[in-house]
């Protein structure tokens, strides 16, 4: 279902705790007393409020308009229609509605709009509000094109409106009249259905009275409509499992079907280049015979026919087969010799060696500073960023920080729009997400260090670390680096860089110890008094630093 609505219908409606246990209840109840047709039309209704018609669908108005593009909106006497609606056996239409003036009544005609009456739709003042009603419907037969007039008697002015639609939802009575509990649950049932949820966007498939017709396009032209067509794959490839709907489950059973060993090959192949940085075949959006061919096909056959037949498509087996392999736990050091015969790696004979993802570097730097939110799911959130850089001309939306633990969630939860992405992320190779992406390409860039070292995100995190270590290991600033070298590579630091790292602490120190504007700058607002304020901005500068080491920004 797509028809470009305001609302990027359909939507699935998330309910809180409470109205998700009423719902239960409401299921439980109605599979006591109404047909398993009538339970999955309830339930499909409650949590999309689907299959219904959109009022942009309509045509030909008169006295009316599509408003905005998005809204059939009547004057009075107002008139528009449906080209084709099939409404056989209905007796009930929910419909969705905003309006501006009481006394309203849109009335619903079969194929003219002076033709048999379908419906009745009473309007109130709704106060700009959307709202849901109901009435009854007079059950048709067939397909009809349905004819919308509007009549109120208290609009006085040609150009007065009286309100506008959004949805019709043609269905039946509520099951189970007559039965105990059958009023207070035909109440919860509309409660539900008018509830102001959460939505997410979501796909779903026409039912098969509203699928619409598929045609050829002549030399491609969407205006020259050519023979109508039917799902079906392509004739040069394998035929559609026998007894599979013609429907997107239906292609879903085609691409895993045992007979089609493409989808296994595709994912094992994507995995594995998450692990190792490189793919069997390299080229991950093309594994045909376009793509660089798989250096190790055996290996690629072996896995893709475990994945599918062994496993029973269980990703977490296949990556765990992945990394217990001795292929994967080589050492990632390598001699000259190796680098002469084989630079990138393609024959494996050393362990993977791949800088982290843009998110992977942003959750390692919260996980090993201790400030990683494990709170999962919800809506995306919006960390640090600097003023000005992301603009949204076309709604006027502006960058508000998150607060609390949501501006230390995981990178997969950080807001993205296409046009404006996160800097950080682009600078290490993360996509726009303007076309659809196999595969990022590495690079190396003076950029991704000035971003790591410089990023108030990274120095914030860097200053929690700092301030807990300090309170971990009080005037240890030697045990103080340990732990924080230990915790970002998970391995004993070597006394050469422990050298290194606290001559850097030392000098920091000196610097920032004789003058407090800078150390309070470094070191941000978590410590008060001038001294530890300057052991503080030092250690921040050592943590800052231990963030971009290339162990630490690299799988090894």
């Amino acid at each position: 279902r797509d028809e470009d609505t305001y609302a990027d219908y359909p939507l699935l409606r998330s309910f809180p705790d409470s109205a998700a246990n009423e719902k239960k209840q409401l299921m439980q109840w109605l599979g006591t007393h109404a047909n398993t047709e009538q339970q999955k039309e309830i339930d499909l209704f409650l949590r999309t409020w689907q299959p219904a018609i959109n009022s942009l669908a309509c045509k030909d108005f008169v006295n009316a308009t599509l408003s905005d593009t998005k809204w059939a909106e009547f004057r009075n006497h107002g008139v528009c229609h449906l080209p084709e609606a099939d409404i056989t056996g209905k007796t009930l239409l929910i419909y969705r509605y905003s309006g501006y003036a009481d006394a309203g009544m849109l009335e619903i005609h079969a194929d003219s709009a002076k033709g048999q009456l379908v419906a009745r739709l009473p309007m109130k003042k709704t106060n700009n509000q959307w709202t849901l009603s109901e009435t009854t419907v007079t059950p048709l037969a067939g397909k009809h094109a349905l004819y919308f007039v509007y009549i109120n008697p208290t609009l006085k002015k040609q150009e007065d409106a009286g309100g506008m639609f959004d949805w019709f939802y043609f269905t039946n009575e509520f099951p189970g009249k007559g039965a105990p509990g059958y009023e207070e649950m035909k109440k919860r049932y509309w409660g539900l259905a008018s509830m102001n949820t959460s939505v997410t966007p979501v796909m779903l498939e026409n039912p098969s009275n509203m699928k619409r017709m598929t045609h050829v396009f002549e030399r491609g032209n969407w205006l020259v409509k050519g023979a109508e067509v039917e799902p079906a794959t392509p004739h040069a490839l394998n035929p559609m499992p026998e007894n599979a709907p013609k429907n997107r489950l239906g292609l879903a059973q085609w691409m895993t079907s045992e007979k089609n060993p493409l989808v296994a090959r595709t994912m094992v192949n994507r995995l594995w280049e998450q692990l190792f940085g490189t793919g069997l075949a390299e080229t991950l959006e093309d594994l045909g015979t376009q793509g660089i061919q798989p250096t190790h096909p055996e290996l690629l056959n072996w896995l893709s026919y475990q994945f599918m037949h062994a496993w029973h498509w269980d990703i977490k087996r296949l990556l765990k087969e992945m990394v217990l392999s001795a292929t994967y736990r080589q050492d990632a050091r390598i001699s000259n010799e190796a680098l002469e015969k084989d630079p990138f790696n393609r024959y494996f004979a050393r362990g993977p060696r791949v800088r982290l993802s843009a998110e992977q570097l942003r959750d390692q730097a919260l996980r090993f500073t201790g400030m990683l939110s494990d709170k999962m799911y919800g809506p995306s959130v919006m960390p640090w960023q600097p003023d000005g850089i992301w603009r949204s001309p076309y709604d006027g939306a502006t960058w508000k920080m998150s607060r609390g633990n949501d501006q230390y969630r995981r990178g997969l939860y950080t807001y993205w729009k296409r046009t404006a992405p996160y800097p950080a992320m682009i600078t290490f190779d993360g996509v726009a997400r303007e076309v659809c992406t196999a595969r990022r390409i590495r690079t190396n860039t003076p950029l991704q260090a000035l971003a790591s070292l410089n990023d108030e995100a990274y120095l914030d995190l860097a200053r929690h670390f700092a301030v807990q270590l300090e309170q971990r290991f009080p005037g240890k600033p030697e045990l103080q680096i340990r732990v924080a070298y230990e915790r970002a590579t998970l391995h004993a630091m070597p006394n050469e860089k422990l050298q290194t790292l606290q001559g850097l602490y030392q000098s920091a120190l000196q610097q920032l110890g004789t003058n407090n504007n800078k150390a309070c700058e470094m070191a941000g607002s978590y410590q008060s008094s001038p001294q530890a304020t300057a052991n503080t901005a030092a250690l921040v500068t050592v943590i800052n630093a231990i963030m971009n080491l290339d162990e630490v920004v690299t799988k090894n």
